[in-house]
């Protein structure tokens, strides 16, 4: 906007000093101011193409065939300092003439004005050299300003795209100190509740064993009121005893993450075969029982796939409904019928006579008020361990937080 409102000044003032000079407008000079509005038209929107040098070097060319045409030259000199903005190298010797042409037809109106000895035409042909002159220089600057503006709004996204890449990698540093912070935490639970276990555990123990041998001897000897101090003794110790594990049993949950105890069960079979396992863990967080169920249930699962069931891709897929926790192992090995078919119209593995690892899963899902099914499915393996929620407030809500 700022170029069209330059080169509407210079268009202004050189249809005035062609009016001052002539007294009347011309058709020449209509023609001139014509051709001018397209030139500054097409620069303005089209700057460094063809079209644009074409009207430059078309004005500069008619200024020197029509002296009318003199009084436009401000226009083609403001066009033709931007004329070589933006044009790769290719062609930047062909926009440097018209950048330059301008000062042809001002050279042969200097030449044309010395031999005038009118006053008024010798001061509107200064004039316009002046006008030419400023109009290229504002070419310049409007070029410069230009380019300036688009090199703040480069560095501008820049600076924008380099401060969400530095967010978002402060919110990575944030989770990995915060996963750092927690497995340092689970792991000195784990710690605490091994030490308390192996030490006071043991020395509880011995003490229980002490004060019974002690009741018994008392009983023996006819002490009925040191074997009844030391049956008061063998109930605190057998009582601090209890605490003790349930501490225990409690640190040693805390310190289970889940994540981390899934993710190991859904690897603990690398190695043994070709065998792919795909782990897509939907549950956050749940409590210690029901983790130790799934790991178990997983790790069965894929012993019973290596050892029986030939298979190449196992998927695990444990989810986390409102009122549910669910996991499915399914492969894509081979199962047969059992020659009970015509009675029970089950399934079993190749080789698997004793089923003791289903059986297992079955009972721990059970403990827990839950279902186990597993059998054939889709060509291939299926087990499916359902179990529901506690009600709030019971012991076992206790979750176990999975890494993210």
């Amino acid at each position: 906007m700022k170029r069209l409102l330059f080169q509407a000044v210079f268009l202004a003032t050189g249809m005035i000093m062609g009016v001052y000079a002539s007294g009347d407008v011309g058709l020449d000079l209509m023609c001139g101011a014509l051709v001018a509005v397209c030139c500054a038209a097409v620069g303005e929107y089209a700057s460094g193409s063809w079209l644009a040098m074409a009207l430059i070097v078309m004005l500069d060319c008619g200024a020197c065939l029509v002296p009318a045409w003199y009084l436009m030259l401000p226009i083609a000199a403001f066009n033709a300092a931007s004329s070589s903005a933006g044009v790769d190298g290719s062609r930047f010797l062909q926009a440097l003439v018209p950048r330059w042409l301008w000062l042809l037809p001002m050279t042969i109106v200097i030449f044309r004005s010395i031999g005038s000895h009118v006053p008024s035409d010798l001061s509107i042909i200064i004039l316009m050299v002046l006008q030419t002159v400023l109009g290229f220089a504002a070419g310049l600057l409007c070029t410069r300003c230009a380019n300036l503006a688009r090199e703040v709004r480069r560095l501008q996204d820049s600076r924008r795209d380099q401060i969400r890449r530095l967010r978002s990698q402060i919110a990575e540093n944030d989770e990995d100190r915060a996963l750092a912070v927690r497995t340092a935490t689970l792991a000195e639970r784990t710690r605490i509740a091994r030490e308390i276990h192996d030490n006071v555990g043991h020395m509880l123990t011995r003490a229980i064993m002490q004060t019974e041998a002690a009741h018994v001897v008392a009983q023996v000897a006819g002490q009925e009121q040191s074997a009844q101090r030391f049956c008061e003794i063998h109930d605190t110790v057998s009582e601090a005893m209890t605490l003790v594990r349930k501490a225990v049993h409690d640190l040693k949950d805390e310190g289970t993450d889940f994540a981390s105890q899934i993710e190991t069960a859904a690897h603990s079979m690398d190695g043994a075969g070709p065998l792919r396992v795909r782990l897509v863990n939907g549950i956050d967080s749940a409590p210690a029982a029901v983790s130790r169920c799934f790991a178990t249930a997983i790790r069965e699962a894929l012993n019973n796939t290596v050892k029986h069931g030939q298979a190449r891709n196992v998927s695990i897929t444990l989810r986390d409904f409102p009122a549910l926790w669910q996991l499915c192992v399914q492969d894509d090995g081979t199962v047969r019928r059992s020659s009970a078919e015509a009675v029970a119209m089950q399934f079993i593995r190749p080789d698997d006579s004793t089923g003791i690892g289903i059986s297992d899963i079955e009972e721990r899902a059970r403990a827990l008020g839950g279902s186990a099914i597993c059998g054939p499915y889709h060509e291939g393996w299926r087990v499916f361990v359902s179990i529901p929620k506690p009600a709030s407030g019971s012991e076992t809500t206790q979750p176990e937080k999975g890494a993210h």
